[in-house]
């Protein structure tokens, strides 16, 4: 079955400076590797696709369980 991310969905990115939780799209951290903190200010860097590729690892491994459990 093929995975496919709402890209609504909200991710909390952490600023690597002020460490304040940042809410983000899922549809923005794939589009736009640089996500502006809005406590501080600081401009970071993301890796999109490595963001993307560990929520698609965690909800196969929830999935697989949840077959596993007959639900």
């Amino acid at each position: 079955m093929a995975f496919k991310l709402d890209p609504e969905a909200t991710v909390n990115l952490p600023c690597p400076s002020c460490g304040v939780k940042s809410e983000q799209t899922i549809a923005t951290i794939g589009m736009s590797p640089r996500i502006r903190c809005p406590t501080c200010g600081v401009l970071f860097s993301v890796d999109g696709k490595k963001i993307l590729k560990r929520i698609q690892e965690a909800q196969e491994a929830i999935d697989l369980q949840r077959r596993k459990l007959g639900h």
